[in-house]
């Protein structure tokens, strides 16, 4: 999405979540609205309704239309503060995590950040659209702090990490919705859609409030890896701030935390799988917060688990996948379609990152399973079961991610060349 739209074009999919928030609350004009001609289309004081959808969506205007509005009642921090301090007493791990800080309560500086009437009315759409989706907000606003302090950085950074985590995601809000329902499985074909919005948050917030520089820069990193694997740029060690450091691991450990069982150990393994894939002083808090979780209270017994030969089943499959994308890359290097350099430098990222997904299954100790003689599975061991599930769940995202890679980077080839990779991306994606 080009930096012009966000200026002057109102983007359709927002408007149409700030048109629906209109009908539950009052969304006024809080100065009058102008096109880049000079003429006024909204006034002062005016209430945004559907009437004003044709007039604001077919002229750009001469002012962000996000700056020229506010919504009565709408989310502030006192609100925000309100979610964090649910959030600390009720789940768990975040207050297991919160334990291991000191100093000024991590509630405390998020209490004293600020946002426009802007943020405000995202937070509020956000807020709307489901109790989850501010709670993830919120929650990795209040994991971002516990990290930055554990990471050494500086209160003035803590309160960037802060701002970043709450903001994160309100690129989202400008994507086409079929895109992002979370019962919908996307393709590799379609993450185009979703890569963006990185992107478009670092805009809206560098447009849109007065904020450090490094507060759009953590937002547009928040899906960065460490060893290159995320997006939107592919960046990787230091060139990824330390706050966009800080951001990617508490937005994927808060949707862990969120709903899913063991939520801590889940956390901890999937920061591991791969090493390098995260720095690893900001792996080491879960795995710090895990130990001190255990201590805390008695063990729980490891009860008996599913059928062995299901879950030596799922593994052998995975195995089998990863060794047919290997011989897959193989054969695709050597066709002469392609022969040129740039497919020839995506099959050997490709063949990078599967080597070291191979290396990972082996070292999480699912190659044992294989062995048909192995007694790994017969005391159907709950926990066994269990760090089996997790790796072979993350790993096979792993493969996910590598297709959805291969899938843009594919598409500025040839259409020769995309149509050869086409099967070795389904191979990556499949189940």
């Amino acid at each position: 999405m080009p930096e012009e739209h966000v200026i002057t074009s109102v983007n359709k999919h927002y408007l149409d979540k700030v048109l629906s928030l209109a009908e539950q609350a009052d969304i006024t004009a809080t100065e009058d609205i102008f096109d880049a001609r000079g003429m006024k289309l909204v006034a002062k004081g005016a209430r945004i309704s559907r009437s004003l959808q044709e007039r604001l969506t077919s002229r750009k205007l001469s002012k962000p239309f996000e700056s020229s509005i506010a919504v009565e009642s709408g989310v502030n921090i006192d609100l925000i503060a309100q979610e964090a301090q649910r959030i600390a007493d009720s789940v768990e791990p975040v207050r297991s995590i919160m334990r291991t800080v000191t100093g000024v309560s991590p509630l405390q500086v998020l209490a004293g950040i600020q946002f426009g009437s802007a943020m405000s009315t995202m937070l509020t759409i956000i807020e709307r659209g489901g109790k989850a989706a501010l709670e993830h907000s919120v929650m990795v606003s209040l994991l971002s702090i516990c990290l930055a302090r554990k990471f050494g950085l500086s209160m003035t950074d803590q309160t960037v990490v802060a701002l970043a985590g709450l903001l994160h995601d309100i690129g989202e809000l400008y994507i086409d919705p079929e895109y992002l329902h979370t019962n919908r499985r996307l393709y590799p074909h379609e993450w185009r859609h979703v890569v963006v919005h990185p992107r478009i948050g670092q805009m809206l917030i560098s447009g849109l409030e007065n904020y450090p520089a490094s507060v759009a820069q953590a937002v547009y990193e928040h899906h960065e890896r460490f060893d290159g694997s995320g997006y939107p740029r592919q960046v990787a060690g230091n060139s990824i701030s330390a706050a966009g450091q800080v951001i990617s691991v508490a937005e994927m450990i808060s949707g862990i935390f969120l709903d899913k069982d063991k939520p801590l150990q889940r956390a901890d393994l999937a920061l591991k799988i791969l090493p390098g894939e995260f720095a690893r002083e900001l792996g080491a808090v879960v795995s710090v917060a895990m130990q001190s979780a255990r201590g805390d209270g008695p063990q729980q017994p490891d009860e008996t688990g599913a059928p062995t030969g299901e879950e030596r089943g799922r593994v052998q499959a995975l195995y089998d996948r990863i060794e047919s994308v290997q011989r897959m890359v193989q054969e695709l290097v050597e066709m002469s379609e392609l022969k040129s350099k740039k497919p020839q430098q995506l099959l050997q990222e490709v063949e990078r990152r599967i080597t070291a997904i191979q290396r990972a299954f082996s070292s999480t100790g699912l190659d044992v399973c294989l062995d048909a003689a192995s007694r790994f599975f017969e005391t159907r061991s709950a926990q066994i079961l269990f760090e089996t599930a997790v790796a072979t769940s993350e790993i096979q995202w792993r493969l996910r991610d590598v297709a959805r890679d291969l899938s843009l980077q594919g598409a500025t080839l040839e259409e020769g060349e995309t149509a050869a990779l086409q099967p070795l991306i389904e191979l990556l994606d499949g189940e």
